[in-house]
């Protein structure tokens, strides 16, 4: 299937997604799918999980400054009561990346699976 979005709705509905979702995140204690999915974008994370105990949302980034054979992944914790703030801050404005978050607000509480986005 494919779904036509405008750049500003994009945008638009995934900044104003992410206070919904990190609710749902503290009700359910994990994390929602498409969340998970949007942070391992913008951070490129090796994983993203939730913390129960501590209340943050825990990234792990691969170091690769290390030469090793086995990659050193860096855990970083963002507290839920900053957690919009710092994905906010983690937003991209490319049109590859806007696709990536449109597949993703597509298939946010769809069953339907979306192929691509045209960006209009």
């Amino acid at each position: 299937m494919i779904s036509y979005q405008s750049k500003n709705e994009i945008q638009n509905q995934v900044l104003n997604l992410l206070p919904h979702q990190i609710e749902e995140c503290r009700e359910c204690d994990k994390l929602p799918a498409s969340l998970e999915e949007l942070i391992k974008h913008n951070y490129q994370a090796a994983f993203v999980c939730y913390d129960k105990k501590t209340n943050s949302i825990e990234v792990g980034v691969e170091n690769e400054e290390e030469n090793s054979p086995y990659p050193e992944i860096k855990v970083h914790k963002i507290p839920l009561a900053k957690a919009v703030a710092s994905l906010r801050k983690s937003f991209k404005n490319s049109d590859a990346d806007l696709k990536f978050y449109g597949r993703i607000l597509a298939g946010y509480g769809s069953s339907s699976k979306v192929e691509d986005v045209v960006l209009v």
